[in-house]
């Protein structure tokens, strides 16, 4: 999803579907797998979760939403310039600008994510059982108008915990308009909110 990155965090979060089929929909699926069936996507998860005392983040969302892709450039610890492709067509050239401030909170953010949550990515428009996904963990009981939809399961895959989206929540999102556009989220807003999903 990011081809230009100024630092890369320490950390290394763990994100299902590790691989997608290059041949799906001609390679336009990068962060969801949109010809795969998404219940392996929550099994692989939920197991690895499982087995190291961690917990399922599921972020329901799509190739096409900029907030899911700058969702997971995030929790993985990146800041700076992002080139973002959406759906292997249009994308969008993003610079941050960070201050010193924001480069700490990225490596906050990734070290804590990292070591409580293995993410689920799971496709909502194109799979075949996406919204299976959503309706037998119960967060078709919570979501939103907007994606990503993000919430925590429990050891058995049922629905904990859920996040507001930035139409919720304001504060949660980081944005420039004109010439200098970006789009991005306000990490120590997202890193309070990640800590209410765990408790």
């Amino acid at each position: 999803m990011i081809f230009t990155t100024p630092l890369i965090a320490d950390e290394k979060i763990s994100i299902y579907p590790k691989l997608i089929n290059k041949d799906c929909f001609a390679g336009r699926a990068l962060s969801y797998d949109e010809c795969g069936l998404q219940k392996e996507v929550l099994n692989k998860a939920l197991r690895e979760a499982n087995k190291n005392d961690k917990t399922v983040l599921i972020v329901y969302g799509a190739e096409w939403c900029i907030w899911c892709h700058v969702f997971k450039e995030h929790i993985k610890g990146n800041y700076g310039k992002f080139n973002y492709k959406l759906e292997g067509q249009q994308g969008y050239s993003l610079d941050e600008n960070p201050s010193n401030t924001e480069i700490i909170q990225a490596k906050e953010l990734n070290v804590f994510a990292t070591k409580n949550f293995v993410i689920a990515n799971i496709e909502a428009q194109h799979s075949f059982d996406g919204y299976d996904v959503l309706f037998e963990t119960g967060g078709s009981k919570h979501i939103k108008d907007s994606i990503p939809f993000i919430y925590t399961i429990d050891k058995n895959g049922q629905f904990l915990k859920d996040m507001p989206s930035t139409h919720d929540l304001e504060t949660l999102e980081k944005k420039r308009g004109g010439e200098n556009w970006y789009r991005g989220y306000n990490r120590n807003v997202l890193l309070i909110e990640l800590k209410k999903l765990l408790n």
